[in-house]
Formats: structure tokens, sequence, C-alpha cells
């Protein structure tokens, strides 16, 4: 890897530099901090499942529903800097309106804004940016969460141009209360032969569609999750995202914008965690003093707060190169993911620990980002599997990996560590469970080197960028000692773990519960 090449291809440091946000981001950051602290209340929401009423009147007034819309369909047509810190603040004040505003906006909207027709954007577009209707998408299915190469639901091209669909689909945010689904099925011809997915724009009111349950979650309890059915629903060829058989490009386009969205939510409630923290520690004596001059605890504070300025920096970084027109590719996006997630919620936890016994109560805000954020290492795709798929594919094209290392400015020191990042990812087992052990391990190593890239060009910024550049080496160069050495014991095989666990119910038993509904809430039948 040249060092020298690498100078030639980057964008500048200079353009990483942190900009103000301009006047439409100001007035929602304003409105949304003014709003936390006169109207909202979290702990309701979460009691009641549900969001407040005038809520999202409120946020259409402001812009939140069309943060990328443009101007001339009702929107604020934000850059993507701007978005970030709109959801960054979301994030920092309640998961639910964080969750609510993405959905809408990036996996509801952003595909009718790639993908459907003219005629379609300027009917549906206003509409959903003045908060006249909702949107989201329908991918997830039972048994094969977001995979799409394993999707079931079908649609089938009717005689008259019209497609008829037939499905289900699970976890759905937002999938009862919105006015307009994103639906992508595999396409089948009359024959039964299967082509490409393929998405549609579905009103749901259309004939066919069907709500399921709502599915009571661990936290985010004020966005509900439903499951969707479709039975012969049949659809005009203008509901058409795209082309016929070109609706996983669609999907990908939506997800990978989402997940930046997800690194900047949990980054801001990773903030708003530890900055209750570092409060608490500084009024909080103990045996040895105050609690914030206890030199573990500050450890482990600098350390959380180094790992969310990383993630920062990271999205800011993404952003940059998209508001400048630059094609990012999607190794970046699922390095927001995973460690955007991952370390957002770590910092999470650790200002839990540090509040001890105040952090696990409930009402308390740190507890319910505790819940609430633990879902974003398992939305839209778990850490586990984008890994594994994100190593694999660094492992089948190596000079991907140097491409993205060519993309920025990194310390010397950095590159000496891709380098060795690479050396890994050349040595592949032959059995099947080791290769995927490898690309989980080549996946994390992979985005701590991009972790790296980025905190390395801005560590002259402040005394934080310069200590959260060292700590991000740091933890990159303990992964690698860790790579190099190889796996440390051989796992036992499916056979010998499934007796393992079989043998738990000698221990504990068969606890399994009835579970019988607690309330009736079907009417009588003698009244239907």
């Amino acid at each position: 890897m040249e060092t020298g090449s690498l100078s030639q291809n980057a964008v500048p440091a200079a353009a990483t530099e942190d900009r103000p946000p301009t006047s439409s981001a100001a007035r929602m950051l304003t409105f949304l901090r003014e709003y936390a602290q006169n109207f909202l209340n979290s702990r309701l929401l979460d009691e009641r499942r549900s969001l407040p009423p005038a809520m999202v009147s409120d946020f259409a007034e402001v812009g939140l529903l069309g943060l990328q819309v443009p101007a001339r369909y009702g929107g604020q047509a934000l850059p993507h800097a701007d978005m970030n810190r709109v959801f960054t603040q979301l994030g920092a004040i309640d998961a639910n309106l964080a969750v609510f505003c993405a959905v809408h906006n990036t996996l509801g909207i952003a595909p009718i804004l790639l993908s459907a027709t003219e005629e379609v954007k300027r009917r549906v577009l206003p509409r959903l940016a003045t908060g006249q209707a909702l949107t989201t998408s329908a991918i997830s299915e039972p048994g094969i969460g977001s995979h799409l190469r394993g999707m079931n639901t079908s649609a089938t091209m009717d005689a008259d141009g019209s497609y008829t669909i037939n499905g289900a689909k699970k976890w759905i945010s937002l999938g009862g209360d919105a006015r307009y689904v994103n639906v992508f099925a595999r396409l089948r011809d009359r024959d039964g032969r299967h082509g490409g997915i393929t998405g549609f724009l579905v009103d749901s009111r259309t004939p066919g569609f069907g709500v399921g349950s709502e599915m009571l979650t661990l936290g985010l309890r004020a966005v509900p999750q439903y499951d969707l059915t479709f039975r012969d629903m049949r659809v005009p060829a203008s509901a058409l995202l795209g082309v016929e058989g070109d609706g996983a490009s669609t999907a990908k386009a939506a997800f990978m914008e989402g997940r930046v969205v997800l690194a900047a939510m949990t980054a801001g409630a990773a903030m708003r965690s530890l900055e209750l923290a570092q409060r608490f520690a500084k009024g909080r004596e103990v045996a040895t003093g105050s609690l914030a001059e206890n030199g573990r605890i500050r450890e482990v504070l600098a350390e959380a707060g180094a790992g969310v300025l990383a993630v920062q920096t990271l999205v800011e970084r993404i952003a940059t190169w998209r508001d400048a027109g630059e094609d990012v590719p999607e190794p970046w996006y699922f390095c927001a993911k995973i460690l955007g997630c991952e370390l957002g919620w770590s910092a999470i936890d650790t200002a839990l620990q540090v509040l001890a016994a105040r952090g696990f109560l409930d009402t308390n805000t740190v507890g319910q980002h505790f819940r609430d954020y633990r879902l974003f290492r398992i939305f839209e795709g778990s850490t586990e599997a984008i890994s594994v798929y994100l190593g694999s594919r660094l492992v089948r094209n190596p000079g991907e990996f140097t491409k993205l290392i060519e993309q920025a400015s990194p310390a010397a020191s950095v590159i000496g560590l891709a380098e060795q990042v690479e050396h890994v990812a050349a040595d592949s087992p032959d059995d099947d469970g080791g290769r995927h052990i490898h690309a989980a391990v080549v996946g994390e190593l992979a985005c701590w080197t991009l972790l790296a890239l980025v905190t390395s060009e801005v560590r002259h910024r402040s005394a934080m960028h310069g200590y959260t550049a060292s700590w991000t080496g740091d933890q990159l160069r303990h992964r690698l000692r860790t790579a190099l050495r190889g796996p440390h014991r051989d796992l036992p095989t499916l056979a010998e773990f499934a007796d393992h666990i079989a043998g738990y119910a000698g221990v504990i038993g068969d606890i399994d519960q009835r579970r019988w509904p607690g309330e009736e809430w079907r009417s009588d039948p003698l009244l239907r």
C-alpha cells in the first residue's frame, strides 16, 4: 500500500471541518429543544405505547417530515450533514421520536424520491412532507428478516398491466399507521417463474392490504412494529418503483442511508447519557473523594466519550462526501451501522454503570435509552450478520479495502495497521465455520481501520480529538494482536452443543408458560 498514492486521491482533511447548520436545520434544532423541554413526556410515551396526538402536525409544521424532499414538493431539501444533525438531536431527546422521523424520511420517502415516477412524486411527496400522510417500507418477512434473496412475497403481472401481490411482512415500523407503504416483492411471470425483486408504492387502503398484530417490544414502545399481509392485492402499473427486477437496489439505497442515520441517533443518545453521568459524577462523593476525580471513572467515561466522538467524526465524514456529490462505497455505511450502534450503546451502558442504582431506575433517562437503543445493534442488519457479510466481501476482493483506505488522508501509523489487516484477511481457513468466524474478524477490523482513518485526520481539532484518534488506533492494534494470534480453541460441533443445551432441562425443568390472555379484546360473537 503506497502512502504517496493516498494523498492524490483523498479528499482534503479540511473538508471535514464542521460547518454551521443551514437556517432550516437551525430552526428545527431550536424547535426540538423547546419541544423536549416544554411539551414532551417520554415516560408517558413509553407507558402508553403511543406518540402524542399533536406531534405529527407539530413536526410537519417545522419541516421534520420532509427533511430531504426537494422544495418543489414542499420539503426542506436538507444536505446530509444537516439531516444528521437533526437526527443526533432527536436521538438525544427520545428514540421513539427519532425512529418515527427516520422511518418516514429514509425507509419511506427515500425510495419514492429515488424510484417513483414524476407523476407519483408530485401527487404523494407534498402529502408526506406536510404530514398529511405517513410512509414506510415493507421488506422484512417472517423467518428471513431483511434477507432480500430469501423473499417469499410475490408479485404477478396481470393481463391489463397491473400487478397482484401476495405474501406477508413482519416487523414493519409504522406499518399499521402509514398511508403509503413501499412493498418489495419477488416478481413472478404467469408461468410462476421467479424474476427479480421489485418495489411497489402501495396505498394501504388498497383491498387485500391487511394489518396484523402489533409486537410488544422491550423498548421503542411508542413506534409500533406490525405484521402486514397481502392477499390478492392488486396495484396499478404506476405503483412500480423504478423498473421490474430492480427493487433490490432501491431497497439497498434506503437501507444504506438509514444505517448512517441510526449511527447519528445513537450518538445523540450516548451524548445525553454521558452528559447525565458526568453531572452525577461531579456531585457524587465516595470513599475516595469526588467520583468525577476517581481515576477509573475518568478512564471509562473518557473512553466512552472517545467512542462517541469517533462515531460523530465518521458520520460527519460520510455526509461531507455525500454533500460533495461523491460516491461513498458501501463498507463506510456498514462501518457506521456496526460501530455507530455498538459504540453508542456501549457508552449508554457505561453511563448507566456510572449512575449505579440511579441508572437502573426505569424512570431515569439513561435506563430508557438502555432499553430503546439496544435494538439498534439489530435494526437493519445485526452487527454479527453485517460483519460477516462485510468481511466475506473484502476477503473475496482485497482491492476494495485498498480503495477504501485511499479515500481518506490517514496518518502513516494507520496505513501500517491497514496493511496488517490485509494480512489477516488473506489468511482464510478452509472450513465453513472457520470462514464465518474469520469473515467476522475481518469485517470488524475493517470497520476499526476506517474509524482510525477518519479520527486521525482530525486529531488536531482539540485535545479530545487527539485522545480519540489515539484511543481508536489502540483499539485497532488490540484487535489486530488478537486476530494475528489466530483462534484460541476449536468450536464444539453442532451436535455437541445441542446436547449440552438439552442437558439444561435436567437443571431447570420445563418452565414454558401458557401465557393465557390477560384481557379479552375481541367483540362478542353474538354482536357480530
